[in-house]
This record gives C-alpha cells, structure tokens and sequence, in this order.
C-alpha cells in the first residue's frame, strides 16, 4: 500500500502536468496575431532571490502568429549574493521570424550587497550575442538597483540601466527599470512586475503570476505591455521552473510550543 506522502506527490504531479497544458493553450490564445515577440525577456534585472546556493532551471514559451518560442534559463544563486545566469532566448520550435532577434544567448552576472534587513542594492550586467545569425551583434546592458522590503512578503526595486545599440535597435539607451514583488499565499502564490522606461525594443513592462505547485516547482503565467512608440506589441507568456531544493521554511517549518 502506497504511503500518504507518495499518492500527494502523485496528485500534485498529475496536476502540475493538467495546469501547465491549460496555461501552454491559454499563452497560445492571449498572443496577439501579428505580433512580434517582446523583447523584455531580454533583461533580467530581477535574478534569483534565494541565496542560498540553489539551482534553478527555467522553461518560457512565447506564441506569435503561427511561431512557437522557448527560452531556457539556468541560474545559480549563491550564499554570497551572488548570482550567475545563461540564457537563451526566442528558440523557434515551431515557424519563426516574428521577432527581432532569435537565439539571442545571454550571461547574466549580479551581485547582491546587503546594507540592513530591509535594503538592499544590486549591480549586475548581461552579455551576449545571436547565435546561427550571420550578422552576429554584441549585446550589453549593465544595471544597478536598490532593493527595500518593508516586509517579508513584498518588495519594490527600482534603478538605471545601459543598453548598447545592438540589443536596443535605437540607440544607446540609458533609462530606469522598477518592479515589484508580493507574496499573496506564503510558499505557495506571488506576483511579479516590471518595467523598462524608453521608447526602444527593450522598453515596457511584464507582470507574471506564479503558483507553487510543489516544494521544488512551480508554473507561473502572464502578459507584456509594450511602452508607447517602441514599436513593441501584447503578448502572453507562460513557464514553469524547477528548483535544487526547497527553501528552508518549507523542509523545516517552525514549530509552535502549545
């Protein structure tokens, strides 16, 4: 007989599996036709905020007219604050050429700086190139951040960023990036957001709702807004990530003397 622990993990998964089929269909149906690929994802200004030398591995999927893309990320945080991340994104799995860039492939270096329990700032810089293109460009952006959490469950950040001509179709662009973070249910569901100032192919703002579905995985689903004037569109997203290990709260949960 199947103890109690094994038969919930096998009804979890068999809801993780039912849940990531209904956001895969529902991203299909929110993209709009026409619509190129934003290209926010190709910024990440908000690493992985576990330090706690965790492993993360991360699966998006993005659907425009009739192409299907992926991104993978892989990400380690460490103890220290720091945080290294490789990244490819826009993979055609199916079509292609509804975006600017595709397999644009990024390094992504931070380091976090604690200053009190609340504050914190944040220096990192993203570095790449398109891979199978002949006209291979550099990408770079650096950026810097300060982090306030006035409490365990929500954080804003906000800063400036450098994106050189390549990644940005413009110009060189220096502008600001702010986001936000809420834990609703602990351990269990958050949202996200963030936003690129400017009027460039970097510019505009994503906010994703994540869900918990396991101590060691969760799925997340959510829409891009494209700042004015920078010739980006709507689009969906969704993706799901899987982790080294669960946080410490959830593998030893205080107790609570009667």
């Amino acid at each position: 007989m199947k103890s109690k622990t094994s038969r919930n993990s096998y009804k979890k998964c068999v809801c993780l599996f039912c849940l990531s089929n209904f956001i895969l269909g529902l991203d299909t149906a929110t993209a709009r036709d026409g619509a190129r690929a934003h290209p926010i994802k190709k910024i990440d200004t908000t690493p992985n905020n576990r330090d706690e030398d965790i492993w993360t591995f991360t699966l998006e999927s993005n659907t425009y007219r009739s192409t299907v893309y992926l991104s993978p990320v892989l990400d380690f945080s460490s103890r220290n604050g720091w945080d290294i991340q490789i990244a490819s994104y826009n993979i055609p799995a199916y079509g292609g050429g509804a975006q600017n860039y595709e397999w644009d492939s990024y390094i992504n270096l931070s380091k976090t700086f604690d200053i009190n329990a609340q504050f914190k700032a944040l220096l990192g810089t993203q570095n790449g190139t398109t891979l199978f293109s002949t006209q291979r460009q550099f990408h770079n952006v650096e950026y810097a951040l300060a982090l306030y959490q006035p409490i365990p469950a929500a954080n804003i950040h906000a800063g400036p960023y450098w994106a050189n001509k390549a990644l940005s179709t413009t110009t060189d662009v220096f502008a600001y990036t702010a986001g936000f973070g809420v834990e609703l249910i602990k351990n269990k569901l958050a949202v996200q957001g963030d936003y690129f100032s400017g009027h460039s192919n970097v510019s505009g703002a994503i906010v994703n709702v994540l869900y918990r579905i396991l101590p060691q995985a969760q799925v997340y689903i959510g829409v891009g807004v494209p700042e004015t004037h920078s010739g980006n569109e709507f689009y969906g997203t969704v993706g799901f990530s899987v982790f080294s290990k669960a946080s410490a709260e959830e593998v030893d949960p205080p107790t609570v003397e009667q």
